[in-house]
């Protein structure tokens, strides 16, 4: 084998579309996992509580090839991780010292919720939405007494996902997806190794944010988490370079999205047509999946922390820009080899 192969690997996987594979399912249930329940918080007049609704909401991206019974286990087991997030994440919005505070706590969080998702082999693999439940209600201040609200609406949210998965129960698989491929556990060093990348992506994105100063923190610690998700080098260098690509399509979309000013039901109905898009798209190519979750980001964002649009769109640019150095950085550092044949059909395999 050249030593142009893996880098010919990698480019090929940067601009890979995979097939369709029943992504419709999932999709549905995703758009109605979020739908639901933010209008449930729009109708009741809490609006403060919709960030929290939609994060409960991402119980319903796990297991999306896995038999039913097999998906619900797992959305259970998820679920519960993102409702904790929540929580823990809304005590420490509570305190002034808040983004000092989340230093540590996030730091110790992904490293707890890399190695629940290993024992569990979640798809989608990572600590990605599990770090998004606790940095995202970490950074939007709340008052105390507003917690026990927040907690609710993340575990109602989870419900509602896992009441969309009942219905399929007695089926084997989705119609048209392909058969899920049974993920062996990694090595207890491999998941050192990965427990010690997220250590030190999350570590630094947080230093990062407290020290900035920069709305919307939380995006610098998804961003960190995305290529960290992979599994080797070469894969987290492709998942970096879609997730520029995409985000810089997807800032083009969300500034025509934002320009109409969607508020109240409209609003909720564009995040739940961008979720659904989403997850058409996610796993045939993790860029085009960014176009229409970029836009779905900042308009949930806007709804819960209003700014300008230029101003949102800055904040988006520069914490993509931060996180994936601090992404890349941390995975140069925790570098381990892998086969070239096993690093690219891994990466077509997961999503998100």
């Amino acid at each position: 084998m050249t030593q142009t192969m893996p880098s010919q690997r990698w480019w090929a996987t940067v601009f890979h579309v995979g097939p369709h594979a029943g992504a419709h399912g999932t999709a549905l249930r995703a758009s109605l996992a979020i739908l639901v329940p933010l209008a449930v918080c729009r109708a009741s007049g809490r609006d403060d509580l919709l960030l929290y609704a939609a994060i409960g909401a991402f119980t319903a991206l796990y297991g999306r090839h896995e038999p039913a019974r097999v998906r619900l286990r797992m959305q259970g087991q998820a679920g519960a991780l993102l409702v904790a997030g929540v929580i823990l994440g809304a005590l420490i919005a509570s305190v002034p010292f808040r983004l000092w505070l989340l230093v540590p706590v996030a730091t110790l969080w992904a490293g707890v919720s890399v190695v629940l998702a290993e024992r569990g082999r979640w798809h989608p693999v990572g600590a990605l939405n599990p770090v998004f439940a606790l940095t995202a209600s970490a950074t939007v201040p709340m008052t105390p007494n507003t917690v026990p609200a927040a907690a609710l609406a993340a575990a109602g949210a989870a419900v509602v996902a896992l009441l969309l998965a009942l219905p399929g129960c007695r089926r084997q698989a989705e119609p048209g997806a392909p058969a899920p491929a049974a993920r062996a556990p990694e090595p207890p060093d491999s998941v050192a190794r990965h427990v010690s990348r997220y250590v030190l992506g999350i570590g630094a994105a947080g230093l990062a944010v407290a020290i900035s100063g920069i709305g919307h923190p939380y995006w610098t610690f998804v961003t960190a988490s995305v290529p960290m998700s992979a599994p080797d080098l070469h894969a987290r260098l492709a998942r970096a370079a879609q997730r520029v690509i995409g985000t810089a399509t997807g800032l083009g979309v969300a500034a025509l999205v934002l320009a109409a000013h969607p508020t109240g039901y409209p609003a909720i109905m564009v995040i739940a047509v961008l979720q659904a898009c989403t997850e058409l798209t996610t796993a045939r190519n993790y860029s085009l999946g960014l176009v229409f979750f970029t836009p779905m980001a900042l308009v949930l964002g806007d709804l819960m922390l209003p700014a300008s649009i230029g101003t949102l769109l800055t904040q988006r640019a520069l914490q993509t820009v931060l996180g994936l150095t601090i992404a890349l950085a941390a995975t140069l550092l925790t570098h381990e080899r892998r086969t070239p044949t096993s690093r690219v059909a891994t990466l077509l395999g997961e999503a998100r």
